[in-house]
Formats: C-alpha cells, sequence, structure tokens
C-alpha cells in the first residue's frame, strides 16, 4: 500500500518548534507556492499556527482564495470575507484556542491541481464568549478537527471542515440538544440548502462526489476504505469486523465515544447507526501516506457522506422520525500490516440535529401546524 513520500514532514517525529522553523530542504516541487514553505505538510501547518494560534486572522487573506467554498455540516461559505468573519466569530467565543496538529494526509493531485489535505487537530479551548451553542460557560473543553482541503499555489481553493462539536459542548456544560436547538435558531443560508439535499440525493443514489482526480493513488488503500464504508454502513455486516480491525485495535469517535477492541468497536458503531438504520454511505475520497517507513503501517484518511431515515426512540429526538439525515463524516484511519489499529471518525452531531430542527419547523410552519 506505501506510496512514494520522500522526505516530506510527519508531524508525529516532531515538536512544534522544529515544525515553525523547518531546517530541511525542499521535498516537493509546489509550484506557485511560496519560497519558505518545504512541503504541503509544512505549508498548512505552518498557515495554520499563524492564523490561529498568532491570531493573524487577516493572514485567511493570503492563504484563503477569493472565492473559495467551505463545507461544514452547519453553514456554507464561498468567500474569502466569509472565512476571516467565522474564523474571528470562533476566536470571540473561544479566545484561548490552541490547535495541535496531530496528522496532515496528503495527495498530490498531479500537474496545476495542486494538493489535498486532511489536517487533523486536536484543540483545547475555553469558552469565554457566545457561540452558535449558547452564552459563555466559561469551561474549557478539548475536539477534535478534520479539515480537508485542496491547495492551490498557495491558495485553499476548497475546504471541508467538521468538528466533534457534541462532545465540545457536553465538556462546556450544554446538553447536545440544547445546543442543537440554539444552533437552528440561525437561518441556514439557501446555498447551504441547496447543497446538502443534493448530497442527500447523491448518497442515496449511491452516486460519486463531483471531485474526482485523475492522479495516481494506491489502488488498495482506495480498495479498503470503500470495503470498509460499504461493509459496516451499507451492508451493517459487523461479523466481518474482525478483518478490519485488529483485536486490540482504538477507536474514538464523536460525542466522546470511545473503543478498544472489537466488541466495544461494534457496539459504538451498531448503537450510533440504530438511530439511522436504513443509513446508505458513500466514500467521496482518500488520501494515504506512510507512517512508519521502517514497518508496513500506513494511515488513510477518508472523506464519506451519510444519508438515510432518522429513525431515533431518543425522548426528544423522536419527533424527527422519518425526516431525512444527512451527516459530513471523516476519518483518519492508521493501519498496520493491512488492519487498522486506531481510527479517529469526527462529525458534528450538534449540527446534524440542527438540521433535522430546521426541517421540522420549517414543515410544521408551511403546514400551519402548530
Amino acid at each position: 500500500m506505501h506510496l512514494p513520500q520522500g522526505e516530506v514532514t510527519q508531524l508525529y517525529w516532531k515538536n512544534l518548534p522544529e515544525l515553525l522553523n523547518p531546517s530541511n530542504p525542499k521535498s516537493q516541487l509546489l509550484r506557485g507556492f511560496d519560497d519558505e514553505f518545504i512541503d504541503i505538510v509544512d505549508y498548512i501547518v505552518r498557515i495554520t499556527h499563524r492564523i490561529w494560534e498568532q491570531k493573524n486572522v487577516g493572514l485567511c487573506n493570503d492563504y484563503y482564495a477569493e472565492y473559495c467554498p467551505v463545507h461544514t455540516l452547519g453553514a456554507y461559505a464561498d468567500a474569502v470575507s466569509s472565512v476571516v468573519t467565522g474564523t474571528l466569530q470562533t476566536i470571540s467565543a473561544f479566545p484561548d484556542r490552541s490547535l495541535i496538529g496531530e496528522n496532515v494526509i496528503w495527495r498530490d493531485l498531479g500537474p496545476n491541481e495542486g494538493y489535498y489535505s486532511s489536517h487533523r487537530i486536536t484543540s483545547i479551548m475555553t469558552n469565554k464568549g457566545p457561540s452558535e451553542f449558547g452564552d459563555a460557560t466559561h469551561k474549557t473543553g478539548r475536539v477534535t478537527t478534520i479539515a480537508d482541503c485542496i491547495c492551490v499555489e498557495n491558495k485553499i481553493v476548497y475546504e471541508w471542515l467538521v468538528r466533534d462539536n457534541s462532545f465540545l459542548v457536553k465538556q462546556l456544560g450544554i446538553d447536545v440538544l440544547d445546543a442543537s436547538e440554539h444552533f437552528a435558531k440561525i437561518p441556514a443560508h439557501p446555498k447551504f440548502e441547496n447543497w446538502r439535499q443534493a448530497e442527500i440525493s447523491r448518497v442515496k443514489a449511491q452516486e460519486p462526489s463531483e471531485h474526482q482526480w485523475k492522479a495516481p493513488i494506491d489502488k488498495a488503500a482506495v480498495e479498503f476504505s470503500n470495503r470498509w464504508l460499504d461493509t459496516l454502513f451499507n451492508q451493517k455486516n459487523f461479523g466481518k469486523a474482525n478483518t478490519f480491525y485488529h483485536l486490540n485495535a482504538k477507536l474514538q469517535w464523536p460525542g466522546g465515544r470511545q473503543a478498544v477492541g472489537i466488541p466495544g468497536i461494534i457496539g459504538t458503531i451498531i448503537q450510533w447507526l440504530a438511530a439511522c438504520p436504513e443509513a446508505q454511505v458513500t466514500c467521496d475520497h482518500v488520501c494515504t501516506v506512510p507512517f512508519d517507513q521502517e514497518k508496513d503501517v500506513i494511515d488513510i484518511a477518508i472523506r464519506w457522506s451519510l444519508t438515510g431515515s432518522f429513525s431515533s426512540k431518543d425522548k426528544r429526538l423522536s419527533m424527527y422520525r422519518g425526516q431525512e439525515f444527512f451527516i459530513l463524516g471523516a476519518s483518519h484511519l492508521r493501519l498496520v500490516d493491512g488492519k487498522i489499529s486506531e481510527e479517529w471518525t469526527v462529525f458534528d452531531e450538534v449540527a446534524a440535529y440542527a438540521n433535522l430542527i430546521r426541517d421540522f419547523n420549517r414543515t410544521n410552519h408551511n403546514t400551519g401546524a402548530q
């Protein structure tokens, strides 16, 4: 499954001062990027640090294209000005937010196409201002984010952003559904609704994402990713989990869900899927890099989408049964000798429930229901 990586930066082996002051020569051509960057990982790590840690928010104008669609499960933006606004609002609510880069899994998309990066981040932050979840709680939380970006000539030109907000709000002392109800009061942009409905239709039809590239990619990693999603999410054949996971594999899922070992992993996925038992998923993008050159260890980043009829038996969620449920998800998998040893899966449950609430309120308002 290995693809040549050369000496491209690997976050796991370096501390922050080393990452911010690289001494190695360039390991990638990086056409059109500033000369200071030695590879795509270096680019992602350093611009993230400058914008978020150093609070140089205006640098978004340098590192994002003027037109840059950014998809999240709760909103849509397509202008760099919106990126600046969103960044300022997040920092206003969490002014001490730190970002610890855990991994960047990348893909060279070919000449003139740039690079695809999947950046997994752990953030520690204190809620000192009002946010989309409610009033400030002055409590501190930890959250995992995965940002998938297309980077061309020193600019991010497209982004998919997922954050484990359900785990965050729990730590802030806010009930997940209370946060979702507060979030649902923020009107959704028509472009966001158009995108979400189009994605629901696409996933139902099991059609591929429109974002495809002809650049070479390891076929074994792509086949593994597709089989993993199809077997567990589409077919619900959990008895085959041992063909994908090591016996002592570790899993981290949204809302603080964690498991060690195949029985716990199966239980975590089944418990979550029970609220959407007819769910269908599509594998929208895969990229992979070696983790350890000396051993058969690779990292795979998968962007995926899921939809189905919502069917939760939770008392507060039961009123939304029968509505379309949609998830924009991302997973990082570490494979050792062809099986998953660690999994990090991220999606925004708060935004997913907020979309159910918005749909429910819109339907009731349109029908005149009380």
